[in-house]
């Protein structure tokens, strides 16, 4: 894969995901300062400047450094946010280590759970990631009370394939081959 790509516009039956902007920073802020998108996800609300380093300049960066990243989800109708999602290496601190292996993420805004737009979301960056991506494999770690992502994950064809060691705590690993549940 080249590095340094352009972030592609995916488009799916009710969602357009897209390249992160400067635009986005108030509704970006709003939900990762919300309980329920930081619930499994450590806990802790982002600072103002953390949402512009992290979701702004970093997902936008991660594309350059890698070819792959995190796209910004939104209502195809309505242009609303609904969440993010997209593949990452974060060079995470955990034991064993995953480095290396694209690591899938998503979080929706709860306004929108249970709704189906994770799900339609993770299958549609799967479905690019298979046609784009050299790697052979992604991963995904969830919160061992995460249902909702577990169902998600097991959908997109993830299995578990462990654990790992994560900020003190032990999080649940899955792996997902090249084609998935699709393969």
């Amino acid at each position: 894969m080249n590095v340094a790509q352009p972030v592609p516009v995916i488009l799916s039956e009710r969602l357009k995901l897209r390249a992160h902007e400067a635009a986005d920073f108030d509704a970006l802020a709003a939900h990762w300062s919300h309980p329920e998108t930081i619930r499994f996800i450590g806990g802790t609300a982002r600072a103002p400047h953390e949402v512009w380093a992290r979701n702004i300049l970093a997902n936008r960066g991660l594309w350059q450094a890698l070819g792959y990243g995190y796209w910004l989800v939104e209502d195809r109708k309505t242009g609303e946010f609904v969440g993010e999602v997209g593949f990452a290496d974060f060079h995470r601190d955990t034991e064993p280590s995953f480095w290396g292996i694209p690591e899938c993420g998503w979080v929706i805004s709860p306004d929108r759970f249970g709704k189906g737009y994770a799900s339609e979301a993770v299958g549609a960056i799967h479905d690019w990631f298979d046609e784009a991506c050299e790697s052979d494999k992604s991963c995904c770690i969830i919160d061992h009370d995460n249902a909702a992502s577990i169902r998600i994950a097991e959908k997109i064809g993830y299995t578990q394939a462990g654990t790992v060691r994560f900020h003190n705590d032990d999080v649940l690993y899955f792996e997902r081959a090249k084609g998935g549940a699709n393969a």
